[in-house]
């Protein structure tokens, strides 16, 4: 397999990833939020056991297999929950960009832990980021602090629920890197969330019915698997065989390439200062990343020059 072509397959897994809030929403609304989240992650957990098995755990760090395990688990269901409890297709799409709040949180994370020396511009990157959720709290109108507030009070459990899980896959981010030993026992994760999304639903619902589902519904509940398990997949083989510097720089437009793919699915249009606040957030994790990685990035950049 050929760089580019390993490098475009790990670029489907950011486009593959960032269909997943317009398909989750598009599901909830038709069998609501709890069927929805727990047959996304059922069907994926099958797949991902036909695709990678279960590794052998006892080759995975201890330590790094229990923290990462409760951590990913609780992002998950903070992630999914966030999009499937929103109001409206639209809110379902401005609460996905808290959630992408996670790569400037992560490299915060990464400081807090001394991984990475402490950079001015990271704060600056942070508030651009949180400036550009603000301004999506906005509307169309002039700024003012009561409309944000008054926005995010609408629904402040999905609101919650997403920044906690922005928060937390910035630290799984980080027992990742610093714990993993390049471990990455996803199919046992998603086994994990299944096996605590379906006592959830037994303990607090009972044997769950089957609703009627139609095709539409149907086939979009298997889309959202598919591309939850086969992103990961994809992103496996674009960060192993391809440029792993064009990759991480795509990927931090992800709340682009989500906002748009979401608009098409669940056929919301959305208002120039959602756009705005949507690229202040790209613009702040890059700005983020750019700081704390501009030696590494120099370096690549006279590299590909020389090619």
């Amino acid at each position: 397999m050929s760089k580019n072509l390993a490098t475009l397959i790990g670029f489907s897994a950011i486009l593959q990833w960032s269909s997943i809030i317009g398909l989750l929403k598009k599901i909830s609304f038709s069998i609501g939020p709890d069927l929805a989240v727990l047959f996304m992650y059922t069907l994926s957990a099958i797949i991902l056991l036909l695709l990678f098995k279960i590794p052998n755990l006892k080759l995975v760090p201890r330590q790094f297999l229990i923290y990462a395990t409760i951590l990913f688990v609780i992002y998950e269901l903070c992630f999914s929950y966030a999009i499937a409890l929103a109001q409206t297709a639209q809110q379902a799409i401005e609460i996905s960009l808290v959630n992408y709040l996670w790569p400037s949180l992560t490299i915060a994370a990464l400081i807090l832990f001394k991984e990475l020396k402490f950079n001015f511009f990271v704060i600056i990157g942070l508030a651009i980021s949180l400036g550009g959720i603000i301004l999506i709290q906005t509307g169309n109108g002039s700024f003012n602090w009561s409309t944000v507030f008054t926005n995010i009070q609408s629904n402040p459990l999905s609101y919650f629920l997403a920044f906690m899980g922005a928060s937390l896959w910035s630290l799984y981010c980080v027992i990742t890197r610093k714990y993993s030993h390049g471990h990455n026992p996803i199919s046992f994760f998603f086994v994990v969330i299944t096996i605590v999304l379906w006592l959830k639903m037994l303990i607090f619902h009972g044997i769950p019915q089957m609703p009627a589902v139609d095709l539409h519904t149907g086939m979009y509940m298997l889309i959202v698997s598919i591309v939850t398990a086969l992103g990961y997949a994809a992103w496996n083989v674009g960060i192993i065989k391809g440029n792993i510097t064009i990759l991480v720089t795509l990927s931090y437009f992800s709340p682009i390439f989500s906002s748009v793919i979401s608009m098409f699915i669940l056929q919301t249009p959305l208002s120039l200062s959602f756009w705005h606040g949507a690229i202040l957030v790209t613009l702040g994790s890059l700005v983020c990343w750019i700081s704390t990685s501009w030696p590494q990035i120099k370096a690549k950049l006279i590299q590909l020059r020389h090619e």
